[in-house]
């Protein structure tokens, strides 16, 4: 049966391999990490700790860094993550529940989405998953805990604390659970708070050394503030439909997403109940609602003392197989025909749910807004460059081009391209820090990655710059090649009313619009800005 949900996984995560590369995804490629200077300038300013894009980077020496092969890692783990949820579930809530759970990852639209994405939060599903199932055997009593085992826990808790901050909270959350589970600091539970607290030191040292040597940031714009509303939205409407059934706001759409939600509520409830009946049989069961909720609460108290802007759904993709099993719990507990009634609409409505997915992933806001058709405008500017358009502007309000880059290197971004920092000012922080080899190593790399970023931007056909309303506050680059330049909008990021640099370009009177070039979630315009 779990072979044949991977199979059904497999099936369901093939067809969004090929999409488009989005430029989360494009900073997973060579051209952002390809050499050894470029891994380290995006570790000195990346807000995850290193691990995925150290791997990225030799995975993409291995196997390059093309659409599949770059998702290809996501789409293991996703795959392994289906039977590593009946694996880690069966101890906490049992067969028949922990099976329900895997069947409903399977189907899964976050899942689903997320597998087929060239980013680490797939990763934190199977990996999240492994160290409660190793946890779990490590105290139990009825076998006696193997090195190799041990190997893996540890191995796994390395893992997890490199690839993600948020991460961490499990491994609090697990030394805390040990005595508790152990009843008391003996044996194999004061190994477990050992180690744990061993690997939170190394995590609290990685983090005072970027703080000490850069910067370490606690939010973006990008993120918003949880809330006990968004949290609601989270537990019973993304983790379960992925946010796709109301995506066009039909009636019908709406309706299933409120039935949706109500079953998905009821499930949790009556899972709830039936983990504390068992409770004598399956004690572990009870930490289930705890693995659940580990960072959605840490983000709501996070917000309440006043750090802002933390949240978005993807970062609380752990909580996804631990809410299913809840609900698992709850549909394994049912009475026969009522479980089998509450069961096939569960997947009836799961089953729309991946529908609308793949009907509107392109066109609506589904587990995360529509990946926008850059290949296609890469390659509509790419003919451009071949019928004589090289040195013309390229205007955008999109805050990271990137994948404009990625599908045609003669294309760059002259933001990005361009160092935030000064090398030798890096070099002198180092050195005042850590001395004079550790502040040359560190002038070297970085005056090494902008000389290497400046070639990139020399050998550019077509440069990419910030939009701006009116023509006079546009880089000057166009005047260079007759007046005539491209406007690059993406539909979905930013929205007009954040940004309407395009639009007002567009309509103003000294823009003449030559050509209009549409892809699924963008337009390319060719414009003529005259005297």
């Amino acid at each position: 049966m779990l072979a044949a949900f991977v199979a059904v996984g497999l099936a369901l995560r093939l067809p969004l391999m090929g999409d488009s590369i989005w430029f989360d995804e494009a900073c997973m490629s060579n051209q952002r990490i390809g050499t050894w200077e470029q891994l380290v300038a995006t570790i000195y300013v990346d807000i995850h700790p290193p691990l995925y894009v150290v791997f990225m980077h030799y995975w993409n020496s291995l196997f390059g860094d093309g659409e599949w092969s770059m998702r290809l890692p996501a789409l293991i783990v996703g795959l392994a993550s289906i039977p590593m949820t009946f694996v880690a579930g069966r101890r906490l809530v049992g067969d028949t529940a922990a099976l329900w759970a895997a069947a409903l990852l399977t189907l899964s639209p976050a899942h689903v989405w997320y597998s087929a994405e060239a980013r680490l939060y797939s990763l934190l599903v199977f990996s999240t998953l492994l160290l409660v199932y190793t946890f779990q055997r490590l105290l139990d009593d009825s076998e006696q805990p193997t090195w190799r085992l041990w190997l893996l826990h540890l191995a796994n808790l390395a893992v997890m604390l490199s690839l993600h901050y948020y991460l961490a909270l499990y491994v609090v959350l697990l030394a805390a659970l040990a005595p508790v589970a152990a009843r008391g600091l003996q044996g194999q539970a004061n190994r477990i708070l050992i180690w744990h607290g061993i690997g939170l030191i190394l995590l609290a040292a990685f983090i005072l050394a970027k703080q000490y040597l850069g910067e370490f940031e606690t939010s973006q714009d990008y993120l918003r503030r949880m809330s006990a509303s968004t949290m609601f939205d989270l537990l019973f409407a993304w983790t379960w439909s992925g946010n796709t059934l109301r995506a066009d706001g039909s009636s019908i759409g709406l309706a299933c997403a409120w039935t949706f939600q109500i079953i998905a509520m009821a499930l949790t409830a009556i899972g709830l109940g039936q983990l504390w009946r068992q409770r004598a049989e399956r004690p572990f069961g009870l930490a289930v609602p705890l693995y659940a909720l580990t960072i959605p609460v840490f983000l709501l108290v996070s917000a309440w003392v006043g750090l802002g802007n933390t949240y978005i759904e993807r970062s609380c993709l752990p909580s996804l197989p631990f809410l299913l099993l809840i609900g698992g719990a709850g549909l394994a507990s049912l009475p026969r025909r009522i479980h089998l009634a509450a069961g096939g609409a569960v997947l009836l409505l799961t089953a729309a749910a991946l529908v609308a997915m793949f009907g509107y992933r392109q066109t609506h806001w589904t587990v995360y807004k529509p990946n926008p058709d850059w290949r296609g405008a890469a390659a509509w500017l790419g003919e451009q460059i071949d019928r004589g358009g090289s040195g013309r502007a390229v205007y955008t309000s999109t805050p990271n081009p990137r994948p404009l880059s990625y599908y045609d290197s003669r294309i760059q971004d002259v933001r990005s391209l361009r160092p935030a920092t000064d090398p030798t000012e890096i070099g002198h922080k180092v050195e005042d820090r850590l001395g004079t080899w550790f502040g040359e190593m560190a002038s070297d790399t970085f005056t090494s990655f902008a000389a290497q970023q400046q070639r990139l931007l020399d050998g550019a056909r077509l440069r990419v710059y910030p939009s701006a309303g009116d023509p006079s506050q546009l880089e000057p680059e166009a005047r260079a090649s007759g007046d005539v330049c491209y406007v690059v909008r993406n539909e979905w990021h930013p929205h007009p009313s954040i940004d309407s640099s395009v639009e007002d370009l567009l309509s103003h009177p000294l823009v003449e619009v030559l050509e209009t070039a549409r892809f699924h979630g963008m337009t390319v315009y060719k414009v003529r800005i005259t005297q």
